[in-house]
């Protein structure tokens, strides 16, 4: 008879162990009931060990590579390789015993094994034995790594660890059970993925290469944002248009999300999540939930339902989600169903509860990151909403963001965050974490190593020591370069922590290299560490660490010099030459580390190839006259980049950061046409000079790939200070197209606490809304139209203490108004004024006008 793979592999692991081990195989055990006092246990000295180590003859897999992981490393720590034996027969000698065995229940018949969670353990000493059991799968394992940690083993990064030299080891008297504080512990970064690092550091996540060796993991299937995978628009929408989110009027099926509230979009997704448990056994948690974009259905049942909780957009979502996983839970009462509470869906609703099946991730994506949460202004919206979350769940998971996602290389001081946020969550009840951070190809995330390890610990205990951990890291990592290293932590930690420890400055997960915790002063300091450590690191791997990190400031140093200058008629940075050669190096310096992306999910070859194409001069005019300089760029767009107030010497026109995507294709004034309103893309198009120009005026077209040709004509005021446009679009194709024109102007004030929108409603009521709300996220976006429209003009006060902004327009033009505003490092509020939406024929054409003028502030 042909014997089983299973057998097989656990004789050739018995073979191994016992022909690797001491030799010390005896038939027979002699188990002692005393009560008396526990001595210390001696499991070697002077090298050399009377133990060994057992484990049950059908010890899962977990288990037999948790008695290899212990006699590897007690080896090294000790010099003496324990032997590993099976309780298939009695053995005689002192024994480190791993899970459920014979042997354990005759010394500890009190440990139940049932009332250990899958990751729970006990260590205990019984006579001169010593017990590491834990529940299944995981729970024995992660004994081990517990005793080798609290021996002093570390393993810092795949390549970087800590085994004491110990020829004489003791361990003192133990009875513990222990248990992870969170259930799920998932850090994404491409550098926490390593299946030996990732089990020794007792990770669990989706995103780990764990297998059955390791006891396996808490798997996903999908991951996230999984509406349009449930009901793919191409296969339903055409024949189903209800079965999509209504938004604006229109049943949208890109770019948005599903009709929550549709009786057959309830029976297709049970259908579907029961043929992925089908297909995908593997996982634990299947996801049903909302697409990374805004459109939720705004048809009368989800309004309706939404009303009923409280206004809250996660209502439809949570009934939804509770529905399907009622439904999924009758067959496989195993089986977890996830959805987020992200964006527009975070705050909770008031009625529905999760049912015991359901996770909910809710995702602090608006925080500053710099703070502790609860100490932070611009956070304590989202403390209200865990706490909320906390009252009515007690099985909530958090998608913590632990990078820059717009520049993965920006130094990111988020360790004070970290430490003060992991008990918080924990006090809340959360029991899963998901730390997103940099997961391209080939990693290279700011810090990824140190962060990755500091979060394991945290996952492991919250209430971890962050910043001894931090040293013992570096200690390991950078050798003697580590106390300049951690001077360099510091410092970066400076710039952020609140008064009077440090700068106070914020930091967001989107900010751009110009933010302003990334001063040249504080470059320069840097620079000045990063040189100390790198010609103190003692040999080349800990030199090339320095470098790696040196990579970050280097970064940032590059985009702050390809700021675009205006000078002798051409608008550009100042030294084309110097810039490409600097470029190219940043290149191959992130190569020669094996990074892809400097960016979330844009490779450098598209960076390189967007180099090529915007870094350049381009042609610029002046308007000017005794009030106004303003300067237009015909190629970017027909762009006003520069407003200046000659009266007070102000700049009232946003000047883009260098790290922004399309720089310096953006911000500004500018005209804009898109097929709609809301969730829709701007049609591309090539922009050229008109003409000759005057001091006072400049006409600009523009074409479409699509066949959209504008015309543009930008002019000053004669009888005040302030700038005409006049924008025409016309269909030159042949076939029609929906078109919506947009005017748009971004103005940078100087404090967004201070500044406010001021119009009158065209029924004659005034209003005057201030920019930022205290306690809430200082970001966001109002829409006006109808009754609300604004009677003409919208008002922009704060924008210096000298001048406001107004954008005046004829009323017949405007079917909306907006306002934008984001106060996370760049302090910009959008203006922009909206024609009606058209479905211009070939041949049609429409119109938009919009005067922005200058205002000095009454005193």
């Amino acid at each position: 008879m042909k014997e089983s793979s299973k057998t097989s592999n656990r004789r050739k692991f018995l073979k191994s162990a016992l022909l690797a081990g001491t030799g010390l195989v005896a038939n027979r055990i002699a188990v002692s009931s005393t009560k008396a006092p526990l001595p210390t246990l001696t499991l070697a000295k002077e090298g050399k060990s009377d133990y060994s180590i057992l484990v049950a003859e059908a010890a899962p897999p977990s288990e037999e590579h948790a008695a290899l992981e212990l006699q590897k490393f007690l080896e090294e720590i000790t010099g003496a390789r324990l032997a590993i034996v099976t309780d298939a027969e009695e053995a005689m000698g002192k024994l480190v015993l791993l899970g459920d065995s014979k042997a354990m229940r005759k010394l500890a018949p009190d440990i139940t094994f049932d009332k250990l969670g899958g990751e729970d353990f006990v260590l205990r000493t019984a006579g001169d034995h010593l017990i590491i059991a834990g529940g299944k799968p995981r729970g024995t394992m992660y004994g081990v790594y517990g005793l080798l940690d609290r021996l002093g083993c570390r393993w810092f990064t795949p390549e970087v660890s800590v085994i004491p030299n110990k020829p004489t080891l003791s361990v003192y008297p133990l009875n513990e059970t222990h248990r992870p504080a969170f259930e799920y512990r998932d850090p994404r970064f491409t550098e926490a993925v390593d299946k030996d690092w990732s089990a020794r550091n007792r990770l669990n996540g989706s995103n780990q290469k764990l297998d059955e060796s390791t006891g396996g993991k808490i798997s996903y299937f999908p991951f996230v944002h999984s509406f349009y995978r449930i009901l793919p628009p191409k296969q339903y929408f055409h024949d189903h248009p209800e079965y999509y989110a209504l938004v604006d009027g229109t049943r949208r099926g890109d770019d948005a999300q599903l009709c929550l509230t549709n009786p057959e979009v309830l029976q297709l997704t049970v259908q579907t999540v029961l043929r992925w448990i089908n297909e995908h056994p593997e996982a634990s948690i299947y996801s049903v939930s909302q697409n990374d974009t805004q459109g939720w259905c705004e048809c009368e049942n989800c309004q309706r339902v939404e009303e009923e909780e409280g206004g809250a957009h996660s209502g439809p979502i949570l009934r939804f989600v509770n529905a399907v996983a009622t439904e999924v839970g009758k067959t496989h009462p195993d089986k977890l169903i996830d959805t987020l509470a992200y964006w527009y869906s975070e705050p909770p609703p008031t009625k529905v509860r999760p049912v015991p099946n359901v996770r909910v991730r809710l995702c602090p994506i608006g925080v500053c990151e710099a703070h502790p949460y609860e100490h932070c202004e611009y956070s304590q919206y989202f403390v209200e909403h865990l706490r909320a979350w906390g009252r009515i769940t007690n099985q909530l998971y958090i998608w913590h963001y632990v990078t820059n996602f717009s520049h993965y290389l920006l130094p990111f001081p988020d360790f004070d965050e970290l430490a003060a946020d992991f008990p918080l969550y924990k006090k809340n009840g959360v029991v899963g974490i998901f730390l997103e951070g940099d997961g391209a190809p080939g990693g290279g995330g700011e810090n990824a190593e140190l962060r990755s390890y500091v979060m394991a610990r945290l996952l492991w205990d919250p209430n971890t020591n962050v910043s001894k951990t931090v040293d013992e890291f570096m200690a390991a990592y950078y050798g003697k370069a580590a106390r300049t290293m951690r001077a360099y932590f510091d410092l970066q930690h400076h710039q952020v922590r609140l008064a009077p420890r440090g700068e106070g400055n914020h930091m967001w997960i989107f900010n751009h290299p110009g933010a302003p915790y990334l001063s040249e002063e504080f470059l320069a300091q840097a620079t000045a560490l990063l040189n100390e450590a790198e010609s103190t690191a003692a040999d080349d791997a800990t030199r090339r660490r320095v470098q790696r990190a040196r990579l970050s400031i280097d970064y940032v140093k590059f985009s702050h010099s390809k700021v675009f200058l205006v000078r002798d008629g051409w608008y550009g940075p100042s030294n084309p030459e110097h810039l490409q050669v600097d470029f190219k190096k940043i290149v191959a310096d992130a190569r020669s580390f094996g990074i892809t992306e400097f960016h979330e999910s844009r490779r450098i070859e598209e960076d390189e190839e967007a180099f090529a194409k915007l870094i350049k001069p381009y042609p610029a005019v002046t308007l000017e006259n005794s009030a106004l300089r303003v300067i237009v760029v015909p190629e970017l767009k027909g762009r006003i980049i520069s407003i200046i107030d000659k009266a007070s010497g102000a700049e009232v026109v946003r000047h883009p950061d260098p790290g922004e995507r399309t720089f310096p294709d953006t911000s500004g004034a500018a005209v804009y046409a898109a097929a709609d309103y809301v969730q829709a893309k701007t049609y591309d198009s090539t922009w050229q000079l008109e003409g000759t120009p005057t001091t006072q005026e400049v006409r600009l077209s523009g074409t479409s790939p699509e066949g959209l040709k504008f015309q543009r004509a930008i002019r000053l005021l004669t009888d005040k200070p302030g700038v005409h446009t006049e924008t025409t679009l016309e269909n030159s194709g042949n076939t029609p197209l929906d078109a919506v024109l947009s005017a748009r102007f971004d103005a940078p004030p100087m404090d967004l606490a201070r500044s406010a929108i001021s119009f009158r409603y065209q029924a004659g009521k005034t209003a005057r809304k201030p920019v930022l709300t205290p306690g809430q996220e200082p970001t966001g976006t109002d829409w006006y139209a109808d009754s609300d429209l604004p009677d003409g003009e919208l008002t922009l006060t704060g924008v210096t203490e000298a001048v406001s902004v107004t954008v005046s327009f004829p009323k017949e033009q405007v079917a909306r108004c907006s306002t934008q505003w984001n106060g996370k490092g760049d302090r910009r509020v959008t203006l922009a004024v909206w024609s009606p939406k058209r479905t211009l024929a070939p041949g049609d054409s429409m119109k938009l006008e919009a005067d922005y003028e200058i205002r000095k502030v009454r005193g």
